[in-house]
């Protein structure tokens, strides 16, 4: 995972040294908690928290431990992901409950998607497939730093439910251009666009998204 962080100053071959620096913490992370060791996204997140922290080791690990083994729920990154299963589980009531409409039509592009021979559905949730990431590498791959710092504030400030309250946000935002798609691979597709755009910057302002 090392070579395809995304931040640019781990990336690319002039920059050893500085991955260097990301795989002791990481493995320092791994060597502190034995029961989750090393889980995918972290990665990302602690490539930015070397960034905030002016590249300091001890501060970034300090960090990271704190933020995973104290403020989000437990078990969230273990091997069975079982508490990440459970938010998503609840993200996806909450999406009802929030934007029925939006919910109804994923929910319809993915029972469209199932095989008319056997009835099996092969496709997952559709929220899932990207929620799941974004969870999981605290929206640093869907959002600029910018952003994704002021989340994490958020984070570090009301806890966990902040994850739900930015995801449901973020869906709340693509909600119209989403039910344009009228296939599973037409959203796919769509949702690869979109996250560009998010990447980007120009799909969200600061400060909205916090408010």
């Amino acid at each position: 995972d090392l070579h395809r962080t995304g931040c640019s100053n781990f990336s690319g071959d002039d920059n050893d040294e500085d991955r260097a620096v990301l795989k002791r913490l990481l493995l320092a992370y791994a060597r502190w908690n034995k029961r989750v060791g090393y889980c995918q996204g972290f990665n990302v997140i602690a490539a930015l928290l070397l960034n905030v922290m002016d590249g300091k080791e001890d501060d970034a690990l300090k960090v990271m431990i704190y933020l995973i083994d104290s403020v989000l729920p437990e078990s969230y990154f273990s091997n069975n992901l079982r508490a990440l299963s459970v938010d998503m589980a609840v993200f996806r009531d909450l999406l009802k409950l929030t934007y029925p409409k939006l919910a109804k039509h994923l929910d319809r592009l993915q029972l469209a998607a199932q095989d008319i021979r056997t009835g099996a559905c092969y496709e997952p949730p559709l929220p899932n497939v990207f929620t799941m990431q974004w969870f999981l590498t605290l929206f640093a791959t869907c959002l600029p730093v910018n952003i994704v710092l002021r989340v994490w504030d958020s984070i570090l400030l009301d806890g966990s439910e902040i994850l739900l309250r930015t995801a449901l946000t973020i869906w709340g935002k693509l909600a119209k251009k989403i039910m344009n798609a009228s296939s599973a691979d037409e959203f796919y597709s769509l949702m690869g666009e979109l996250s560009s755009c998010m990447m980007q910057g120009s799909v969200f302002d600061g400060d909205a998204i916090i408010k």
